[in-house]
């Protein structure tokens, strides 16, 4: 009797280890899945280019591009008070440039986007890609490289990608000095426009200076009162002089500062209330959260955003990002058709079915 407890016992046990080893060897599988798939360089084909044609070429700002707007900032020593950027005239507090910048050539790169990401589950990543698949551009993605890595820029002499995309704007920023120096000459060359974001975090700086550039960003800010810069050269779709009001969501965004003729603030706000920054000058003023680079300091023309697309009108300006940088090759057409399922709309529920005046609003908007 005792030999057949003992038994059983064993057997027991025995499962009880076999359940453990399988457990242990689903975590590693899991593991082994997740870092493969992490660092896998391509996520997908593009989908074909669009059959319309915008005309008309994005090119170089000229000098009057900012006329009424620009970005002001007063650095003294330590502690030294800055100025915001207000609507001021171009010639005011701004530094002037002098790099050239080459115009987008369409015969010396193909129309093809490459979007660094961080991962392929990143939402913002996801975002990128499906607003390219939507408008019908060619893209190809990797996993940002730190260092090394860095795709084929150029075949046969011939560039392989009209733009450059980064989800994460210091991704770009932190490149090791060979395949920083090899992106920028590249994009100085063949005159390829840069796309970065940057989204703040709670271990981001409340401010700090990009790596590099001019340029000053003030993070974890709320804002309020979006507004469209009529002066920005990038504008296409995006309609000017219109204002967002009310709050914008979220209290992670980011703004840019600099006293440099290069950049053009594209989207401003103000601050929601007067606890802000008080470097930041009255919580009423304009600040901006997009802001273009017209290519002065170093020949690379750049859009930078201060938050990710989550908010519509940033889905509008990336698209405008991309027809300027690319001098309208990847860009979508002003038409649009709409098509109305009559039966639909007129037997629908209560509360959900159109009437007379819907339609004469609806009619009179478009």
């Amino acid at each position: 009797m005792g030999f057949w407890k003992l038994l059983r016992g064993l057997r027991q046990l025995e499962l009880h280890r076999l359940i453990l080893a399988l457990i242990v060897f689903c975590l590693l599988s899991m593991a082994f899945l997740a870092y493969y798939v992490s660092n896998s360089p391509k996520i997908k084909e593009a989908p074909p280019l669009p059959f319309s044609d915008c005309g008309g070429g994005g090119g170089v700002a000229g000098g009057g591009a900012g006329a009424g707007f620009g970005l002001g900032l007063g650095l003294g020593g330590e502690g030294g008070a800055q100025r915001s950027p207000l609507f001021l005239p171009p010639q005011a507090g701004r530094q002037r440039g002098g790099a050239a910048v080459r115009a987008s050539d369409p015969s010396r790169t193909d129309p093809v986007v490459l979007v660094f990401v961080e991962s392929i589950y990143s939402q913002l990543g996801q975002e990128i890609v499906a607003i390219l698949e939507s408008s019908r551009f060619r893209y190809h993605t990797e996993v940002a490289p730190s260092k090394g890595d860095m795709p084929t820029l150029m075949e046969r002499d011939q560039g392989r990608y009209a733009l450059v995309v980064y989800e994460n704007i210091l991704k770009y920023v932190n490149l090791d000095a060979w395949n920083r120096d090899l992106l920028d000459k590249y994009c100085a060359e063949y005159g390829v426009g840069i796309v970065g974001f940057f989204k703040a975090n709670e271990n981001s700086l409340l401010s700090a200076q990009l790596k590099g550039f001019p340029l000053y960003l003030h993070s974890n800010l709320g804002l309020r009162d979006y507004r469209i810069n009529p002066a920005a050269p990038l504008l296409h779709v995006t309609r000017p002089n219109q204002v967002e009001p009310g709050p914008l969501p979220g209290d992670d965004w980011t703004v840019f500062q600099s006293n440099h003729s290069t950049y053009e603030p594209v989207l401003l706000a103000s601050t929601k209330s007067s606890e802000a920054l008080t470097h930041l000058g009255p919580h009423r003023a304009l600040h901006a959260t997009v802001v273009q680079d017209l290519g002065l300091h170093d020949g690379i023309q750049r859009v930078l955003f201060g938050n990710n697309l989550s908010y519509w009108l940033h889905k509008l300006v990336f698209v405008d990002a991309i027809a300027y940088l690319t001098g309208r090759r990847l860009c979508l057409p002003l038409e649009r058709h709409l098509l109305v399922d009559v039966d639909d709309i007129f037997v629908g529920k209560e509360g959900t079915r159109m009437k007379v005046s819907d339609v004469k609003v609806s009619t009179h908007t478009h």
